[in-house]
């Protein structure tokens, strides 16, 4: 049983967004995965490994395809979450402002409704919460804070990993969003 799940739509928003409440669980030696939806280009993996190994995620997998709303994506998501039993998800907010963050959510949110049928499950899985993470649009009104302030330099270490992102803002935008 996973402990803590990240599904995200591409690599780096596991890491800019939930990246020290990730390693936080690591830390504290709760079973962490994250599940990636989608990686354009393709060459970003190795990103997303270093990133991912330095916050200590004992499993970090993704699909390699678009992510948009609908049975299919689904249902894979719904039979990852029935795999790997986890006792909370973290994901993408249904405001965000890129698409396919938002189509995540919608993704998410059924497939972990989904997980849980006996219908669709011989031994169904219920999610215990779904939490919601900032990326680049702040959530106004959170109700969960997480002090990630003793595993801060992991997240930052992490974030490093990203090159292909961090040279679209020289000026290191996701270093002092992230601070």
């Amino acid at each position: 049983m996973n402990g803590l799940l990240a599904i995200v739509s591409h690599p780096d928003d596991e890491t800019f967004g939930c990246g020290g409440t990730i390693a936080k669980h690591t830390k504290a030696g709760i079973n962490t995965s994250v599940l990636c939806l989608t990686c354009n280009p393709v060459d970003r993996k190795g990103e997303f490994d270093f990133a991912t190994s330095a916050l200590g995620v004992d499993a970090a997998i993704w699909m390699c395809e678009n992510v948009v709303y609908g049975s299919d994506l689904i249902r894979r998501v719904a039979d990852f979450i029935d795999i790997s039993r986890p006792r909370v998800v973290i994901t993408h907010m249904p405001f965000d402002y890129h698409r396919e963050h938002k189509a995540c959510y919608e993704v998410v949110k059924e497939a972990i409704e989904w997980a849980a049928h006996t219908t669709m499950y011989k031994d169904a899985w219920q999610v215990e919460r779904l939490l919601l993470m900032e990326v680049n649009t702040l959530i106004p009104s959170p109700s969960v804070l997480v002090d990630v302030s003793d595993v801060y330099t992991l997240k930052m270490n992490a974030i490093e990993g990203y090159s292909s992102q961090l040279d679209k803002f020289p000026w290191g935008y996701y270093q002092r969003f992230n601070q």
